[in-house]
């Protein structure tokens, strides 16, 4: 049960195993795949909002669904389902779906609903499936065709699912009666598909000779393994005339000189984009060295498309790679000048701060700073052997694919991360029940060379202002390092990318201020006597460090949460210790 006054906010999808078949037994529903975009609706207070797969807000894009939710007689709910457009045959056709996105006013557009979550103030998804069902049914009475219920088949799955081949669908999704909604994949709900079909990076494309307007004539498409990203074939049918244009526009500025490949092929003919938009391909098998068979172009997923990333970080030098153990695929920021502690410093440590540690890191995603082998780096990719008191959570990362990140609740899952290796623990601005929803803001007050501390100090009480301003109390931390971190708990969550920009605004009222001291750059040449405030922390998967963490640095410096009055007698960042985690150690000034 929640305060039905309390705000609805997004809730990552629960998301079916994929399987060779359908399961049988009596305690399985069996539904139709919907070819089409998965979409959440959250009613309240006479106001719906659909979303998508990635909690992206395309209220503006599906506004006939969002009109007819309006009309229904709840006080509040969140609904599962998947929003499709049928072809002329009456089964959904994803590439109409693309053209309809196009036209706000849409009413081809139809939410096929099969699952409810909240309803009237209560929280549905303890309650087993057939019961929310059953709820979602009467909802739905009357709401059709735009919002329709799907009703699932009482049949066997072997049945259900050769019926829903023979009639050119994509296949069929099994879902547990018993069970309770979890976000992430779960094998209480089994997806088969009769033709293969999935998302795969663009990686470069070939243009067809003479055609104006310009159009491609074929994609090459990509597959990630862990980080890198290895050549799947080329998708040369399936495109409409209208798609083969809209793709090339797509792609014109992601254009580049070299191939995104981690494994080099020779493709003459191919003008190679950066691999940041995603294509639905189908295929009819996969060969043994990962090469798509009978690949066709389906569309284009602008559900999934991926939050820009940060530019990557420089290569390593050869000789650095030579002086560790660690596979380079780990390794996403080597740290070479790094002083790391030894473990059963880092286990009496974490013994010692552990209650107040827990206050800002449980529960949250982490991205870890790892010592092993010789090498201290921010850790990317396949994670060493995890212990069992560190939790797992599967997520669909932004770049595509889907990946592991870690969290704790208390102390014997700290100790966990030591095993693992880990130094410094950067959690992200959300928790791992609404991973998709930040709770907070995070700007990283961070002095180029030349600024002197009482300056630092001076921003962090200006920016205080500005946060107040805007209804939002802030607290500082002292980062270990060189800076100042401003924390800002929001009242009511956002999604990242709305987040960071109102971090960025926030940032911005500085700057605009007083550019000469302040800028949002991160380019070293343009920081030389400026203060960066970092804006960038906030974002689905940016991080910053968390209070309590230890630092890889000479004397072993701990982020640490202070109090204004602190600031204002000129706190430094390395005041608190490993050693001296509660109490200031004297420091000189830098």
């Amino acid at each position: 049960m929640y305060n039905a006054e309390d705000r609805l906010s997004f809730i990552e999808f629960q998301s079916p195993t994929l399987a060779d078949r359908a399961p049988s037994g009596g305690e399985w529903l069996h539904e139709i795949k919907y070819d089409g975009y998965r979409t959440q609706l959250i009613l309240q207070g006479g106001i719906a909002r659909a979303f998508t797969r990635r909690g992206y807000d395309w209220s503006h894009r599906y506004k006939g669904i969002v009109e007819k939710a309006r009309s229904l007689r709840v006080k509040s709910a969140i609904i599962d389902g998947e929003a499709v457009v049928l072809g002329e045959t009456g089964i959904p056709d994803f590439q109409a779906l693309e053209r309809e996105l196009g036209n706000p006013n849409s009413r081809r557009i139809i939410f096929y609903a099969f699952d409810l979550l909240h309803l009237n103030g209560r929280d549905l998804r303890q309650q087993p499936l057939a019961k929310r069902k059953a709820a979602l049914h009467q909802v739905l009475k009357n709401a059709g065709p735009t919002l329709t219920y799907a009703e699932h088949l009482d049949a066997t799955g072997k049945d259900v699912f050769e019926h829903a081949c023979r009639m050119g669908l994509e296949g069929i999704v099994s879902k547990r009666a018993d069970t309770p909604y979890r976000s992430g994949v779960q094998p209480s709900w089994i997806k088969v598909k009769c033709i293969k079909s999935d998302t795969f990076p663009i990686v470069a494309f070939v243009e067809k000779l003479g055609a104006h307007p310009r159009r491609i004539a074929s994609l090459y498409i990509g597959r990630r393994v862990g980080d890198r990203i290895l050549y799947a074939g080329k998708a040369q049918s399936g495109y409409t005339l209208e798609a083969a244009r809209r793709v090339r526009e797509k792609l014109d500025p992601l254009i580049i000189g070299n191939s995104p490949l981690s494994e080099p092929i020779n493709k003459p003919k191919a003008t190679w984009v950066r691999p940041e938009v995603l294509a639905e391909v189908q295929f009819s098998g996969v060969t043994d060295r990962g090469i798509l068979r009978e690949a066709v172009f389906k569309g284009l997923r602008e559900d999934l498309a991926p939050i820009p990333a940060k530019p990557p970080a420089p290569s390593m030098k050869r000789d650095e790679r030579r002086e560790h153990g660690v596979p380079r695929e780990n390794i996403l920021q080597l740290l070479p000048d790094a002083i790391s502690p030894p473990k059963d410093e880092l286990l009496r440590y974490w013994e010692k701060v552990a209650d107040h540690a827990l206050i800002h890191l449980a529960r949250r995603p982490l991205k870890l700073v790892r010592h092993t082998l010789g090498a201290t780096f921010y850790h990317k990719g396949p994670l060493p052997p995890i212990p069992a008191s560190v939790h797992q959570l599967r997520v669909q990362k932004r770049e595509g694919g889907e990946g592991v990140r870690v969290w704790v609740d208390d102390l014997d899952g700290l100790l966990g991360l030591v095993a693992m290796d880990a130094v410094e623990l950067h959690p992200w601005n959300a928790i791992v029940d609404d991973i998709e929803q930040a709770d907070r803001l995070v700007l990283d007050l961070d002095p180029g060379e030349g600024v002197p501390w009482d300056a630092v100090i001076e921003a962090a009480l200006a920016l205080r202002g500005i946060l107040e301003a805007a209804d939002l109390e802030s607290w500082p931390k002292v980062t270990g390092g060189k800076g100042i971190h401003l924390m800002a708990p929001l009242r009511t969550k956002m999604t990242h990318d709305s987040a960071r920009q109102l971090a960025r605004s926030l940032a911005h009222c500085l700057v605009d201020d007083d550019p000469d001291r302040y800028l949002l750059s991160a380019d070293p040449a343009a920081r030389k006597g400026r203060i960066f405030l970092d804006y960038l922390r906030n974002g689905r998967g940016n991080t910053a460090v968390g209070a309590f963490s230890p630092r890889s640095r000479r004397g072993f410096p701990i982020a640490h949460p202070v109090s204004w009055a602190q600031v204002e007698r000129g706190i430094r960042p390395d005041t608190f210790t490993m050693s001296h985690p509660f109490r200031a150690v004297a420091r000189k000034a830098a």
